[in-house]
């Protein structure tokens, strides 16, 4: 089973955010349809996911890499499994 340490509050990431400089964010879709998650760094986007309404997802970045998504919440998060 998945244990996760919550470091900081949810916060909504329509526009680009490092989520409290976090290393592993916990992303969840909280709308009624699909969404598309944005990784960036300051080169730009390298990474995007389509996301499932209620989905929650786990993301691996840097500390300065930035998340965003429209009906998108993130928290700061340590993750063990």
């Amino acid at each position: 089973m998945a244990v996760y340490k919550f470091l900081g509050t949810e916060l909504a990431i329509s526009s680009a955010n490092t989520v409290s400089s976090a290393k592993v964010v916990r992303v969840v879709n909280t709308s009624g349809s699909v969404t598309v998650l944005t990784v960036a760094n300051t080169s730009g986007t390298y990474g995007n996911t389509t996301i499932a309404s209620n989905e929650v997802i786990i993301v691996e970045k840097a500390t300065t890499d930035t998340v965003a998504g429209a009906n998108l919440k993130a928290a700061p998060i340590a993750y063990r499994n």
